[in-house]
């Protein structure tokens, strides 16, 4: 055995050692990862439950504003209808006064 052989060992196990550490914070770093990955999973989904109940609102919304124009519309129907009645009454008690 030469003298070189023992420098040799001695860098392979220094160098094991810290691939082995490194492997070790690969783990930690790893763990951390998968915790990030479902708490943003987590706030993803709290997220889309939001943007679904806004939807919802938004087309009962939507639906609520569609019946309020029908709504309107018969107003402004029967409106027109009373001013047509009131010009109708209005000429007869003009012409009575005649």
């Amino acid at each position: 055995m030469t003298q070189d052989q023992p420098d040799r060992l001695d860098r392979i196990e220094a160098t094991l050692e810290r691939v082995s550490q490194q492997l070790d914070n690969q783990v930690v770093v790893n763990a951390e990862l998968r915790q990030s990955v479902g708490e943003l999973t987590s706030s993803v989904s709290s997220l889309i439950g939001f943007a679904n109940q806004h939807q919802e609102n938004f087309m009962v919304l939507a639906t609520e504003m569609r019946e309020i124009r029908i709504d309107m519309r018969e107003m402004q129907s029967e409106i027109r209808g009373l001013q047509t009645e009131n010009r109708r009454i209005l000429r007869i008690l003009e012409g009575n006064q005649e």
